[in-house]
């Protein structure tokens, strides 16, 4: 969902470290990507991304998406000390919520769009990558779409 965004940020830095599920996949034969295939989910990822930046840093742009931030983002924020830290938050609710700590982070809800029939349809991919971008440039938050149920 954040493929064109990534490129973009990949187009204007000079070594884009990708951490995804399948990031190998998606850097296959792009040199300027370092590429970790790291899980989220997983115990360890917190600290395999920070081993990773420590090893290949420093980052100056970070550009976050994680399902669970509140978990991971008290470490995260440390080892990305100094980066602009642009996290992605998919919800509709406005959850979760981000400490008041975290306050220096730069935000991207997202939320839905309304359809000509009358109801309510998720973000397009393109969408929320040119959210991130917007929030990349400005280092403004923002929400995209509406804050609404579907």
């Amino acid at each position: 969902m954040l493929a064109v965004a990534t490129r973009w940020l990949a187009d204007r830095s000079e070594r884009t470290l990708l951490v995804a599920r399948h990031a190998t996949q998606f850097a296959a034969g792009d040199s300027s990507f370092l590429p970790l295939d790291f899980d989220w989910r997983t115990e360890k990822f917190a600290g395999d991304v920070c081993a990773a930046v420590s090893a290949n840093g420093p980052i100056q742009t970070a550009l976050l998406w994680l399902h669970d931030p509140e978990a991971l983002l008290d470490q995260l924020v440390i080892c990305l000390s100094g980066a602009r830290i642009v996290l992605v938050l998919g919800s509709m609710d406005g959850s979760p919520r981000i400490p008041d700590a975290k306050a220096e982070l730069v935000t991207v809800r997202l939320g839905s769009k309304a359809t000509p029939a009358g109801g309510r349809r998720w973000l397009m991919d393109q969408e929320i990558s040119e959210g991130a971008i917007g929030a990349l440039v400005d280092g403004r938050s923002r929400i995209i779409g509406d804050l609404a149920g579907i």
